[in-house]
Formats: structure tokens, C-alpha cells, sequence
């Protein structure tokens, strides 16, 4: 994935992957604390944010994203390595954010305000017209990594199944760095955080523009089932923005994704309601109620070891861990 906005990428993480090497690590490998500590308080602050895309299908060529995160005297900042960034937005009723605003010659983009003390980080993002009121909170783990299997952080399900079945493949490109990647373990002083609750204060509205070959990212087509009385999409007014949105279960609260037009321009649109985002134990409990009731005793074994690799995930890097990152696994 792209860049969506610090709350929901950086923070996010949520290519939720897990471990592996001989036999696979288990989750308990990867126990982490969820005390604060002298690094996670001061008021100077970088944290690096790694993540692999594509590589998967034939002739797709295989990224490893890099963000700094820079959190100085409440001020934060992001800088990205990537060729192509995506500056999306996120609405509220009364309000307008974005990823990114002007450029700091130090730290790259500005990515709004925060705090980070004792694992726990608030962040109102930053608004190219003025608005404060959106804010979102972070708890998070902290992981010693120190001995431990690098990819397993990186792309944990894909690592167990490297480890525990011989079949597994993952394309060429894939398959060729993971070969290569496979065995490496960090160096003493290695830590990383893993977010394992996040929240807003305000229902918001995502609004992207990659990934789909629609210019106007179905927005017509939604409009026209809303006015034939489709009972799954329902119209959602935000600040300046005009949203119509896909319901799974006909429910005004079920309507998380569609397209939105904000200002003359389209959009593809996820809608977050206001609470808890994201909580990584009930999306790991989700995984396993999903599994197939069909599966043997020992397949379901396997099957729940694999989703609680979920468990070695990590979010934001320390300086030790990156620099071992970037000189080691770089595609």
C-alpha cells in the first residue's frame, strides 16, 4: 500500500504478518512489554516504518517502503523514500486533513501534532485549512527484537509458511528475496513497536486515489443504485464532501467503503466510525472464528499458529533495527 495518512499507515501497519526460520517462532517469541521507557518519552523523537509491496505477480517488481517519523517538541514530521506519494485526505463534518502538509528542510512533510509518552501516542494530523478538532490515539507494545528473525516482522504470514510448508510459493520475485532474506536475525538493540489499539475521537471519512482504474472510483454507480433505493448503499455528507457508501449488512453503521467527490474531484472513500479503529487481539480473534469448521484437529492447529504469528508484527522500528533493514534487506 501506499501512504494513506499517519493514523492509518503509519500507525496502522496493518500488513499484518508473522515469523518463522526451522520450525516457525512461535508469538510467544516475540513478548513485548507494554510499559514505557526513557526512549518512548522524550521530546525528541524518530521512529522508521518498513513495509514490502508487490512482488507477488510476474514481471511486478518488489518495494521496500521506508518512512522516519519524527516527533520534535510536539511537532511531527514524515519523511518518505518512496517515488510516488499520495497526499489523501480524511474528512470529518467540520473538518479537512491530510497526510502531508508543507515541507520541513529537516525532517520532510509536516504530519500535524502528537505527543508519545509511555506507549501511548496522540496525533491530530495536519489540515491544509485550519481544522483541530480530529485526533487519534495509539497504543502500542514494545518488542525486543535482539536474536530475532527479521522477516518475521516484516511479513510474518508469509514466514510461517516459508517454514512450515515445503509447497508454499510466492511467485518468483517473492520467492527470490525471501531465499535471500530468509535467515537474517537483528543485532543486539533491536526493538520495535507494534500498535495494538488504535482510536479517534471523530467518525472520518478516507478519501484515496490509488489503486483503481475508475476515475471516478464507481461514485456514478453508487449514486444511481442509492437512487433506485439499493438497500445496501446509503449517502453520507461531510465537510465539502459527498460520499455514497457500500453497507455488507443494509445497516447505516455497516457503510464503511465506497467513493466520495470532494471539491469536483473523485475519490475512492473508507468510512471509520468514531471509537476503536483498530484493536489487534479482536482482529486476531476474527481470523480464527473464520476458519473452516471442515478443518481437522491438526489442520486447525496449524491454522491458529499461523493467524497468532499476527503477534510478532512490527509498526515502528528503532534506529538499530533500521539500519540492519536497510543494509540487509533491501530488494
Amino acid at each position: 500500500m501506499q501512504l494513506k495518512s499517519l493514523s492509518l499507515s503509519i500507525i496502522t501497519a496493518l500488513t499484518l504478518m508473522g515469523c518463522g526460520g526451522g520450525g516457525g517462532s512461535s508469538s510467544s517469541d516475540y513478548t513485548g512489554s507494554n510499559g514505557g521507557a526513557a526512549e518512548e518519552n522524550k521530546d525528541f523523537q524518530q521512529w522508521h516504518y518498513f513495509e514490502l509491496n508487490g512482488g507477488y505477480a510476474v514481471n511486478e517488481a518488489l518495494e521496500l517502503v521506508h518512512q522516519v517519523i519524527t516527533l520534535d517538541h510536539g511537532n511531527l514530521y514524515l519523511q518518505d523514500d518512496s517515488a510516488e506519494i499520495d497526499n489523501d485526505y480524511l474528512i470529518t463534518q467540520d473538518g479537512v486533513y491530510q497526510d502531508f502538509g508543507p515541507q520541513n528542510s529537516k525532517y520532510g512533510y509536516e504530519a500535524g501534532t502528537g505527543t508519545f509518552n509511555n506507549l501511548l501516542f496522540s496525533q491530530k494530523p495536519y489540515s491544509p485549512v485550519g481544522s483541530s478538532g480530529l485526533m487519534f490515539t495509539t497504543q502500542f507494545k514494545k518488542i525486543d527484537l535482539s536474536g530475532k528473525n527479521a522477516l518475521a516482522t516484516l511479513e510474518s504470514r508469509d514466514q510461517w509458511e516459508i517454514a512450515n510448508s515445503p509447497n508454499a510459493s510466492f511467485g518468483p520475485t517473492r520467492q527470490s528475496y525471501y531465499n535471500k532474506v530468509n535467515n537474517l536475525n537483528f543485532p543486539a538493540g533491536s526493538s520495535c513497536l507494534q500498535d495494538t489499539l488504535r482510536s479517534n475521537n471523530q467518525e472520518n471519512l478516507y478519501l484515496y486515489t490509488n489503486g483503481s482504474t475508475l476515475k471516478d472510483y464507481g461514485f456514478d454507480d453508487y449514486a444511481k443504485k442509492y437512487a433506485e433505493n439499493n438497500s445496501h448503499i446509503f449517502k453520507k455528507t461531510y465537510k465539502d464532501t459527498i460520499a455514497y457508501l457500500y453497507s455488507d449488512d443494509s445497516t447505516e453503521a455497516g457503510a464503511s467503503y465506497g467513493a466520495a467527490e470532494y471539491q469536483g474531484s473523485y475519490y475512492g472513500a473508507g468510512r471509520y466510525l468514531k471509537g476503536v479503529e483498530y484493536s489487534l487481539a479482536q482482529y486476531i480473534q476474527e481470523e480464527k472464528d473464520q476458519l473452516d469448521a471442515s478443518l481437522t484437529e491438526a489442520e486447525r492447529k496449524l491454522a491458529i499458529e499461523e493467524i497468532e504469528t499476527l503477534n510478532n508484527q512490527c509498526s515502528w522500528y528503532n534506529d538499530t533495527a533500521a539500519k540492519f533493514i536497510q543494509a540487509n534487506m533491501k530488494p
